[in-house]
């Protein structure tokens, strides 16, 4: 058996030679999403954003029920931030989401 040495742990590189993987996950443009985002919020009003409603009748577990929430919020607010750095909304904006009680559809309006 022989002793490994720093040769085959590893070696020494330039500088300009490494290479930088990307961080964290790709955030993915749905075009509805930021079209209806674009028409309500840009013209004062609040989205209902049918598409990602989200029933707790449609879970096993309280924690599925908000994880699925969570995810959707998460994408609503991706795309916002979206719209803010392509100029479509004033810089700075947030949004609001509210959850209906019953139909479990997240409405969206800009904060005041």
């Amino acid at each position: 058996m022989t002793t490994p040495t720093v040769a085959d742990f590893g070696g020494v590189i330039d500088l300009d030679a490494i290479v930088k993987g990307r961080r964290g996950a790709e955030a993915e443009r749905n075009p509805l999403l930021l079209s209806l985002l674009t028409d309500a919020l840009g013209s004062g009003k609040a989205a209902a954003i049918t598409g990602l409603a989200v029933l707790r009748s449609d879970f096993d577990s309280d924690e599925a029920f908000r994880n699925e929430r969570q995810k959707h919020a998460a994408s609503i607010r991706s795309h916002a931030a979206m719209l803010v750095e392509d100029g479509v909304l004033p810089a700075g904006s947030k949004v609001s989401i509210n959850w209906h009680p019953e139909t479990g559809v997240p409405q969206v309006s800009l904060r005041k």
